[in-house]
Order: C-alpha cells, then sequence, then structure tokens
C-alpha cells in the first residue's frame, strides 16, 4: 500500500503521462484519503464490476496527481456502461458471476498453486463502513423469516393443490375479463412525473427543481450531484440510489424508501423526511439543517459524523 498526500482533483481534459495502450498501465486507488495498489487495469474493471470501487472514488498514474473514476471512462468496463438497459443488467450480473473471486471452485479445500499463493496475506485494502452496512443491510434481507402460508401446503403432492389454485385464479380473471399487462420496465428517457419508472438510470446532475416524483420508482437510480429542491419525493422508491451531493433543499421524502441510500454530503436543508425509510443509508457529511425525521427509521444507517445509528434509532440517531 503506497500514501499519498490529497490534493484537489485536477482537470478531466488533462493528458495522462504516458498513457500507452492500457495493457500495462498501473492505476493507485484512493477512497477516503486512503490509498492502495497499484494495480493493473484489468483490476480496476474488475473491481468496478465486483462493487467494491464506484466511479467518485479516485485514482491515479503516479500516486500525486488524482483523478474520478468516472473521468477516466477508459477504465469503466462496457457491461457498467450499459447497465442501465434490461440487456445490460443481465450482462452485468453474469459478469459479477464470472468476476466473483469466492465462487466455489476458486474457494475449494485444496485449491490449485496458484490460488494458494494468491490467498496468503491481505490484499485488500480495509473496507468502508458505508460497505460493511450495506452488506449487512443485504444478508438480513436474504434471512427474512419464510412467509406464513409457506407451510400450509402438505402431503405427497402439494403441486396438485397449487396447480389448482392457479387455475383457479386463472380462470376467475378470464371470467371477469380481466388481462394481465407486462411490466414495460425502467424507462429513462421518460419527462419526470408522479409513478415514473427510472429504476438504474443514470439522472446524475440532471435539473429536476419543483418535480413531482410521487411514488416514482428510483431503485438504484443515480442522482448523484442532481438539483432537486423543492421536488415532491413522497412514497418514492429510492433503494440503493445514489443521491451523493445531491441538492434536496425543500424537498418532500415523506414516506420515501431510502434503504441503503447514498446521501453522502446530500443538501437536505428543511427537507421533510417523516416517516421515511433511510435503514442503511450513508449520510456521512449531509446537511441536515432544519429537515423534519419524526417517524424516520434510521437503523444502523451511518449518520453525518459517521456514528452508526442503533438499529432501532427512530427519528433520532440513537
Amino acid at each position: 500500500m503506497a500514501h499519498a498526500p490529497p490534493n484537489p482533483s485536477p482537470d478531466p481534459n488533462d493528458p495522462l503521462p504516458e498513457p500507452g495502450d492500457g495493457r500495462h498501465e498501473l492505476w493507485f486507488t484512493r477512497r477516503g484519503g486512503q490509498v492502495c495498489g497499484p494495480y493493473p487495469q484489468r483490476s480496476i474493471g474488475r473491481f468496478l464490476i465486483l462493487g467494491r470501487l464506484c466511479p467518485d472514488d479516485e485514482v491515479s498514474r503516479d500516486g500525486e496527481t488524482w483523478w474520478r473514476i468516472d473521468q477516466r471512462p477508459h477504465l469503466i468496463p462496457e457491461e457498467l456502461q450499459n447497465a442501465h438497459t434490461p440487456e445490460g443488467r443481465e450482462r452485468l450480473e453474469q459478469a459479477r458471476l464470472r468476476e466473483d473471486e469466492r465462487r466455489r471452485e476458486r474457494r475449494h479445500d485444496d485449491p490449485p498453486p496458484e490460488i494458494r499463493d494468491r490467498r496468503k496475506g491481505d490484499r485488500r485494502c480495509p473496507e468502508s463502513p458505508e460497505t460493511l452496512s450495506h452488506r449487512q443491510q443485504w444478508a438480513e434481507i436474504l434471512e427474512q423469516p419464510p412467509r406464513p402460508w409457506s407451510g400450509w401446503i402438505r402431503g405427497p403432492r402439494p403441486w396438485i393443490v397449487g396447480g389448482s389454485a392457479v387455475a383457479l385464479a386463472l380462470a376467475l380473471l378470464i371470467g371477469f375479463g380481466i388481462t394481465l399487462e407486462r411490466d414495460p420496465g425502467p424507462d429513462c428517457a421518460a419527462a419526470p412525473a408522479p409513478g415514473i419508472n427510472w429504476n438504474y438510470c443514470d439522472r446524475a446532475g440532471a435539473d429536476l427543481r419543483g418535480v413531482d416524483l410521487t411514488g416514482a420508482s428510483l431503485h438504484n437510480t443515480r442522482l448523484a450531484g442532481a438539483r432537486l429542491h423543492g421536488a415532491r419525493l413522497t412514497d418514492a422508491d429510492l433503494r440503493f440510489a445514489d443521491l451523493t451531493l445531491t441538492s434536496l433543499e425543500g424537498a418532500d421524502l415523506a414516506g420515501a424508501n431510502l434503504t441503503g441510500a447514498d446521501l453522502i454530503r446530500a443538501h437536505l436543508v428543511d427537507a421533510n423526511l417523516e416517516d421515511a425509510n433511510l435503514a442503511h443509508a450513508n449520510l456521512t457529511g449531509a446537511d441536515l439543517a432544519g429537515a423534519r425525521l419524526d417517524g424516520a427509521r434510521l437503523g444502523r444507517s451511518i449518520w453525518t459524523d459517521g456514528r452508526i445509528c442503533a438499529r432501532d434509532s427512530v427519528g433520532t440517531c440513537d
């Protein structure tokens, strides 16, 4: 691991020293002042696919001049660049499965010699609190107890009962002239409107001041740096959305689901967050002056000063 003094981000148009063809480039990475590496370019792409690096993290060739990764788009894999489309998301999931070093064959009790050599020592930088918090969030979701009705069907042929129920439901739908419509999926080109589906869309830096996004589906949407002054986001689904440095002054987020959202240094002055779900959200450095948090769920969220809120925190970070 190398250590370099922090310095302001350079002009993204500045040329890199001796860029070459990229195959032999080595890059340092920096997050929160911690420097790691250097890594070959293909490793940077792999870390991005696996979520170990984010486009907002910084990279450097020499440990002195730093750029955000999104200022060097040649480092971002194609699977991530096209993740806003259904086909792109499928390719991204396939890439994650392909790249995940924890696959069973790599964690075999008797791995090949090259894998045993790689396991020696700690080859990763320590993970950030937000990464650990988000992993815990997913673990808790996956560990939810089974549904109450899961044990109702007993006997040697439970599929007969299930099949009959499905057939009866379809018959009722047909009898009443009800048709089943296919979910059209996200429409990233659609204009902002109540109930809009912008899941996984990239709206970073967008001017959305005063828009009505009541009940909008914004799951995993990138809104970093967007302007949402006075926007209406009541009951919106903002789970795991990127709201880093987003301006939300006076925005109405009552009842919104912000589970696991990144609100790092977001501007939430006078925002309404009553009854919002902020569990496992990252509020590091966020400005909450005058914000209303009555009934807001803050369990295991990262508070503005870096504290981890207690699991049962409501309204305040305990």
